[in-house]
């Protein structure tokens, strides 16, 4: 006996979600080539609720520039599309790893011997909150260097 693949049975309900999935594809594809290319790599999915689609990224920084270009989406998406596309809702996919991972940016710390320097500076301000700002600063600088 051997095996048989699930979507070899004759399943209506299989078939359904099948040719969804194929429209929602199609659907992502037709976005993505209506938008920059950087941008692009950033729309991981998208589903058409009733009139409205939604459309996910991997971030904050991305879903706001998506919805800059809000009716350029709109209207690839109705021309993909066969049903009235009214209104556009991103949503943000924290968990998801987007398929250009970004690189953790650490901060740029100024050498030990300059953070020195500014809290040494710091000691000799006359102005008050002008010291404390030089204070904070150094302190800070410090905790950070010392991690």
């Amino acid at each position: 006996m051997a095996f048989k693949l699930a979507y070899s049975f004759q399943n209506r309900a299989l078939d359904v979600f099948r040719i969804r999935l194929a429209r929602q594809q199609s659907l992502l594809q037709a976005i993505r080539s209506g938008l920059p290319s950087p941008l692009a790599d950033h729309v991981l999915h998208c589903v058409v609720n009733e009139k409205k689609l939604l459309l996910y990224t991997d971030s904050a920084a991305w879903a706001s520039q998506l919805r800059f270009l809000k009716q350029e989406i709109l209207q690839s998406a109705r021309n993909a599309h066969e049903g009235a596309i009214d209104k556009l809702q991103i949503r943000i996919l924290a968990d998801q790893i987007s398929e250009h991972p970004q690189p953790r940016r650490k901060a740029n710390l100024p050498s030990s011997e300059k953070i020195a320097i500014i809290s040494d500076q710091a000691k000799t301000m006359g102005d008050s909150q002008l010291r404390q700002a030089l204070q904070r600063l150094g302190a800070t600088l410090a905790k950070l260097a010392d991690e």
